[in-house]
């Protein structure tokens, strides 16, 4: 039954709101003054979120979410660095406001698929079809001041994967490891963070540790009850789904 409880919080705790948040992907050249939007739903917010994005020039855009009521919110800037046919690298500073307020630093790299209409592609007076991209990408997390307000913040890092599939729907799916709370190998031990009366037995206390897991409780108030603090593998687990609206703003300066 402990086993059972164990899998059903690690389940339940995907839609627990206000983990962290990430910035929203768009695949996508930008002119000067161009805007566009949507809407993102993800594990780390039940609640949708608006986000829009705003080109600075050719190669920079500013992006912006709103959450409701403000956990995911946040800023972000992307900058293309390098560009070649089909294929771009860009970096994205990200920061965002949610019970673990997180920064994020973002290396993508985007390939779009062979045979679609490309993004980047000259318009042609047959109908365009829905552009396909794929990226991937590097992100390095830090959470300076969590749920814990302890002195102690949580660095992550990990791998991201997403796209777009259609004109309107995009996805991406990534993990981000903090090293300090836990080692790599127990991500998906199930009895690392036992709940109720019987917490003591979690895995991440037992005495082949030495305590070096010991403070890094991974729930809010902790001791087996509250919500994902900063140190729970939880809060280093995104799923977004992405939802483009298009232009809000076709004026161009």
């Amino acid at each position: 039954m402990s086993k059972i409880n164990s899998v059903l919080f690690l389940t339940l705790g995907m839609f627990i709101a206000g983990c962290a948040s990430h910035p929203v992907v768009h695949p996508g050249k930008l002119r000067k003054n161009e805007k566009v939007y949507g809407y993102a739903l993800s594990t780390e917010n039940i609640i949708p979120i608006l986000w829009f994005r705003k080109g600075l020039d050719a190669d920079t855009e500013i992006g912006y979410r709103i959450g409701l009521p403000i956990s995911g919110s946040g800023v972000d800037l992307s900058r293309v660095l390098l560009r070649h046919e089909n294929k771009w690298d860009v970096m994205n500073l990200a920061w965002s406001l949610t019970p673990n307020n997180n920064f994020d630093i973002t290396y993508y790299r985007f390939k779009e698929k062979e045979g679609s209409s490309g993004i980047f592609k000259k318009k042609k007076k047959k109908k365009k079809k829905s552009s396909r991209v794929l990226w991937s990408g590097g992100r390095f997390m830090v959470i300076p001041d969590g749920v814990n307000q302890d002195k102690t913040p949580s660095l992550r890092f990990g791998f991201l994967k997403g796209g777009k599939l259609s004109e309107r729907f995009g996805y991406e799916v990534g993990y981000y490891h903090d090293f300090n709370s836990m080692p790599f190998s127990s991500v998906f031990d199930t009895k690392w963070n036992i709940t109720g009366n019987k917490w003591k037995e979690s895995t991440r206390l037992d005495s082949s540790w030495n305590g070096k897991y010991d403070d890094y409780d991974p729930m809010f108030p902790g001791k087996g009850k509250g919500t994902p603090s900063e140190y729970s593998r939880m809060t280093g687990l995104s799923i977004q789904l992405f939802y483009y609206l298009g232009r809000y703003d076709k004026k161009d300066s």
